[in-house]
């Protein structure tokens, strides 16, 4: 009888490890992981939720990272550039904010643009989702963007 009980703990064992590595089993990447895969590309804002929870229009807004975590991009009207930071646990630090060209533009694209910016201060993870880079924080914070294949196709 134990035999069989030891079996059984073995097959199920296995099973479970198997289940591991499967495809839902991915493993959690740092913001600074991803942001190494992101150097060199540029996104294009897809969906936004801010950390309310409600959704925003995206307008023509594009983040992209370059060497030694540089960020930038176009906020809405103006362009914007920064430092990313990484916390010792991994987590990404925007929260010092960014540069922008000082433009003028149509008012709900310049409050847009404020309402932007603000939200990528409040950024604490990034990782790349099948094809989406995917930017989360406080509250219900969740910026979506896809490749932009305008800049892609200019290089």
């Amino acid at each position: 009888m134990n035999t069989i009980k030891t079996m059984l703990l073995v097959g199920l064992s296995g099973i479970f490890m198997l289940a591991g590595c499967g495809p839902g089993a991915e493993s959690k990447t740092t913001a600074k992981e991803t942001f190494a895969q992101l150097a060199g590309k540029s996104w294009k804002l897809d969906r936004w939720v801010d950390a309310a929870g409600a959704t925003q229009e995206v307008g023509a807004i594009t983040f992209a990272v370059s060497e030694e975590n540089r960020v930038g991009g176009n906020a809405s009207v103006n362009r914007y550039m920064g430092q990313a930071k990484f916390t010792a646990d991994g987590a990404l630090d925007l929260s010092s904010g960014f540069a922008t060209t000082m433009m003028m533009g149509p008012q709900p694209a310049m409050e847009r643009e404020v309402r932007y910016l603000t939200a990528l201060r409040q950024v604490r993870h990034a990782s790349l989702e099948k094809d989406r880079l995917v930017l989360t924080g406080d509250g219900s914070l969740r910026l979506e963007f896809l490749p932009d294949v305008k800049s892609t196709q200019a290089k």
